[in-house]
């Protein structure tokens, strides 16, 4: 499924569309909170149906809740969004900005995003604004596909978002295979969008920026001796010594490096070039492989932070 679909101009604000009550209301009986989107400061998070209450409903559909934690209350209902836990071929994710201030709900379907929809917290209630349709109505000019996103917030209140887009999900031979990227930034304050632009690139580039908006990538490689020392809910890979970690992080380097270099202008990418030749110099001057492990993650994340 993809974005709703409306036209839009480019100039035109999507402003807030919902107020929330402003005086909280039970915890919903038989809905938990979804994993990994409590906020920074421990207070709210996301709640969804269990799997049994959703089987209990009369429709297809299950609410999603903004709460507050530390109250055991819900905050209101997030609109546009739809998932109970554990939901076959659907994701919820949350991304929230350091301050707990704001946060981003991001609803999958089977092969893209639903809808993304922001949450601007203030004194226990708090707005939404739809950002899925200017995304969509934006990438659309240039081939309407799926997509999925990637989220960042600043230090100077904006959020910036990248967003990866394809057609043919099922990879038929005889039907036309397109990718793209959108670039946008939303000022959190005003409540408008500072840029935005969408375009085709290369399926080899669209495969490198999938590795390279991936910051999580160190917490999903461990080294473990063996089976018994993986953790029961882990789903990254596993590496046997630390050599094989280090080829691992070698080659996400080399993908992100090539990200970088597809998405910058050569004027400016000739720079990075000479730092990284400087670097890998001194990577591969450290004497363990532990060592040059630390190092390579660290020269990932300076490469990814160029992308932003």
């Amino acid at each position: 499924m993809l974005f709703m679909k409306r036209a839009v101009g480019l100039s035109i604000a999507f402003l807030i569309f919902a107020l929330v009550r402003t005086s909280a209301i039970d915890w919903p009986e038989d809905y938990v909170v979804q994993k990994n989107s409590t906020s920074p400061d421990g207070r709210y998070a996301v709640l969804v149906a269990t799997p049994d209450a959703a089987e209990q409903q009369s429709s297809n559909e299950s609410a999603v809740y903004l709460a507050d934690v530390k109250a055991h209350t819900a905050v209101g209902e997030i609109e546009k969004v739809d998932y109970f836990e554990h939901q076959n071929h659907r994701g919820l994710e949350v991304f929230w900005a350091p301050d707990s201030r704001y946060c981003v709900v991001e609803n999958d379907g089977r092969y893209g995003l639903d809808s993304v929809i922001l949450l601007k917290l203030k004194n226990n209630t708090f707005e939404q604004v739809d950002l899925g349709k200017h995304v969509e109505t934006t990438q659309k000019r240039v081939f309407d596909g799926y997509l999925n996103g990637n989220f960042r917030f600043t230090s100077d209140g904006k959020l910036k978002i990248r967003a990866l887009s394809y057609t043919n999900p099922k990879e038929f031979a005889e039907v036309p295979t397109y990718h793209g990227v959108f670039q946008g930034t939303f000022d959190l304050k005003s409540g408008k969008w500072v840029s935005s632009d969408a375009r085709k690139i290369k399926e080899d580039d669209w495969d490198n920026l999938q590795t390279a908006y991936n910051d999580d990538f160190a917490k999903h490689m461990i080294i473990a001796a063996d089976d018994s020392q993986v953790p029961e809910d882990f789903t990254g890979s596993v590496f046997r010594s630390q050599e094989e970690k280090l080829e691992e992080l070698d080659k996400t380097l080399n993908e992100v490096y090539q990200a970088v270099r597809s998405t910058m202008p050569p004027s400016r990418f000739a720079k990075v070039k000479q730092e990284q030749v400087a670097w890998l110099k001194t990577r591969d001057s450290a004497k363990s492989a532990e060592e040059k492990s630390k190092l390579t993650e660290g020269r990932i994340k300076a490469l990814q932070d160029l992308l932003w």
